[in-house]
């Protein structure tokens, strides 16, 4: 008797996870993705401004790895030029920058996410720098996922797609030391070893 309420318990609690994986997913798929991708503004930037952000942006990076300070200006324009140069991003993301506030707008196939590899994340942002320019401290607002506004909560959530862990993540890489958007500008720096 025991075996068997353990077997049944165990079925049951399969079909408890199975049936609340599908529920989840079909929530998911219906109301905060879409099977369509948005349309971006189009990508306007020369090969020769795409190569000249990739420059600027490669010499930050190379001042990173060698744990030199280092600190980069780019427009909106320099970052989407960067994103049209990038296979995997381009025609995926667009920015613009409005005085001290980025806007970020994403269309991305999920093909690599199984069950939802058809669907698409349409999603849109404002983004702050904080006082303090602490890049962990940036305020990400007035997110919309598919046409759903979406609390800031979610920027908190843990494990593999946390966002602020994916942001802590790359800014103690490439140790980014402050972050700022002013002046039509985001602005990225990071001290050299001597002086941290």
């Amino acid at each position: 008797k025991g075996c068997l309420t353990v077997f049944i318990f165990i079925l049951v609690l399969a079909a408890a996870f199975i049936g609340g994986t599908y529920v989840a997913v079909r929530f998911l798929r219906n109301s905060y993705l879409a099977s369509t991708p948005v349309q971006l503004p189009a990508d306007t930037t020369t090969s020769d401004e795409q190569q000249a952000a990739r420059v600027k942006w490669n010499e930050f990076e190379r001042a990173a790895r060698a744990h030199q300070p280092a600190r980069i200006e780019l427009t909106a324009d320099e970052i989407n030029a960067l994103i049209a140069s990038e296979p995997k991003l381009s025609g995926k993301a667009h920015v613009t920058i409005e005085d001290d506030t980025a806007h970020l707008q994403v269309s991305v196939l999920l093909e690599e996410v199984q069950l939802l590899s058809d669907r698409y994340m349409n999603a849109e942002c404002a983004v702050q720098s904080s006082p303090d320019g602490n890049p962990a401290h940036a305020r990400v607002t007035s997110i919309v996922v598919n046409g759903r506004p979406v609390g800031e909560d979610v920027l908190n959530w843990s494990g593999p797609w946390g966002f602020r862990r994916y942001i802590a993540q790359w800014t103690d890489q490439v140790e980014v030391t402050a972050f700022e958007i002013k002046e039509g500008k985001v602005i990225l720096e990071r001290k050299g070893r001597a002086e941290e």
